[in-house]
């Protein structure tokens, strides 16, 4: 079990770390360029990430899933990746013009094929990616992440300061693209055979195109508002809305997939033994909770103080769409984590399903908002994931034999000391309204959010906050979890 927590560990140092550059290389990002550059990239985004999803055919998830791996079975796939890959380069030269159309935006073309050769660069190390993840090799990993994210930033910001606008964002991509298949070549001792077996593959991918075509209605969902946005609002909403959406998505990106990236082949291990499955998810669910809740809902208590102080006044209508997408992200970092159970269980057949359902009524609310503008597609967003919030939980726990108010019985005391704190924030701020900078404020605030919440989870939730301190090191271990 030492490989679990040793993961969780580095895991969250790749990953904490990644986001942390992101959020430095955002702001910096800001300063120096127009809303309608993110808008821009954005717009490229929405295409560029629904190829994505087919770079692999979910072949990366199920290699770590195998129980029986073959060297044929390996060169099979890499080679069908690298054909998949090298076929989505071609294809998206070859949409950008109806891109471009679409958008009414002729720019987005340009972006577009300068960044198609991504999808060809990283179908090349996704084998090696997935035995790394396999072996738990998450120092290797992280150093990997690291090493790339922070050398790509460092090209985009200098590109950045050089004027180069739009194509700083785009030269930040394609190189952190780059060097992440160069450092997991080096790290992984593997290397393709020219052999390729269609029987070899044939045995996955009933589970990987189940898996694949939930990504694929999930990942419209998801990015159908900035589709929506961009074709009938423009690139400057869009970047508006995109920038808020990123702050929204920074607990699941930073901590959730964390825990997913660890825990998945953890709970494939553990797949027939359902009590240890359920124990393991409901602590990895309250821990993500004990983190994440406070973060969004304090975010949604300083919102104002931390746009103008952080982008500037000409972000500042982030602020609004961050008062609808704080609530969701503090849910969504924990269901996030059901993802999991699927794939753990062999049931992506079931995520398909489902998520072909869920997200046409996502997608509904979507289009009613946007008679709103971006604040209504946010609004949207939110209310949808409201009224999905039962079945999005009930539905994959259902595999695990795990009841709706238990999970939601281990979620309560973070989310009431987290309300306590937000009401702590609030009054504070009402209190010395107009007496301090922005600036300052944000910091006095913060300081005390961060004192109120440890406080309020002694008083309440203490036992999740001894946890927590002893996986940090900061006091005896007090569980013996996982």
């Amino acid at each position: 079990m030492s490989s679990v927590v040793s993961g969780v560990k580095w895991t969250s140092v790749s990953t904490m770390g990644r986001r942390v550059l992101a959020l430095l290389a955002n702001v910096a990002f800001a300063r120096l360029l127009a809303p309608s550059d993110f808008g821009l990239v954005a717009m490229a985004g929405v295409l560029l990430g629904f190829i994505d999803i087919f770079k692999d055919l979910g072949t990366g998830t199920a290699l770590i899933r195998d129980k029986d791996l073959s060297e044929e079975r390996l060169s099979s796939v890499f080679w069908l990746n690298t054909a998949f890959g090298l076929g989505m380069t071609l294809a998206i030269v070859a949409l950008s013009p109806l891109a471009a159309v679409f958008y009414h935006e002729p720019r987005v073309q340009g972006v577009l094929m300068a960044m198609a050769p991504s999808f060809f660069l990283s179908a090349l190390g996704i084998v090696q990616s997935s035995l790394l993840t396999r072996q738990m090799a998450f120092v290797k990993l992280a150093k990997i992440e690291l090493a790339a994210a922070l050398l790509s930033y460092m090209v985009g910001m200098v590109a950045a300061v050089l004027g180069q606008g739009v194509w700083s964002l785009v030269y930040q991509v394609l190189t952190n693209t780059l060097l992440g298949v160069v450092f997991m070549w080096g790290a992984s001792g593997w290397r393709p055979k020219m052999l390729f077996r269609w029987l070899e593959v044939k045995p996955i991918m009933s589970y990987s195109l189940n898996l694949t075509g939930y990504n694929v209605f999930y990942y419209f969902a998801q990015n159908v508002d900035n589709l929506l946005i961009g074709r009938f609002l423009g690139t400057e909403a869009l970047g508006l809305y995109d920038l808020a959406y990123k702050l929204m998505s920074f607990p699941m990106q930073a901590i959730s997939s964390v825990f997913a990236r660890v825990m998945t082949p953890y709970y494939a291990q553990a797949q027939d033994d359902l009590p240890r499955f359920r124990q393991a998810f409901l602590q990895v669910g309250s821990a993500i909770a004990f983190v994440t809740f406070p973060l969004m809902i304090g975010l949604l208590a300083v919102r104002g103080h931390f746009v103008l102080t952080v982008f500037g006044p000409n972000w500042m209508p982030v602020a609004t769409l961050l008062a609808m997408f704080a609530p969701l992200g503090a849910i969504r970092s924990v269901l996030t984590t059901t993802g999991s159970i699927y794939i753990a269980k062999g049931r992506t057949d079931l995520q398909l399903r489902w998520g072909v359902l869920s997200n046409l009524i996502v997608f509904a609310g979507l289009a009613i908002g946007l008679h709103w503008g971006a604040v209504g597609v946010a609004a949207g967003f939110t209310v949808t994931a409201l009224l999905l919030l039962y079945p999005n939980f009930a539905i994959p726990m259902r595999l695990i034999d795990l009841p709706f108010r238990q999970m939601m019985a281990a979620l309560i005391p973070s989310a009431v000391c987290a309300l306590l704190m937000f009401a702590t924030i609030v009054g504070a701020d009402m209190l010395f309204q107009d007496r301090m900078s922005p600036p300052t404020a944000l910091m006095v605030l913060v300081a005390l959010g961060m004192a109120s919440y440890t406080l309020y989870s002694w008083l309440f939730n203490r036992e999740m906050l001894l946890s927590i301190l002893s996986k940090v090191g900061i006091r005896t271990p007090a569980m013996a979890s996982l």
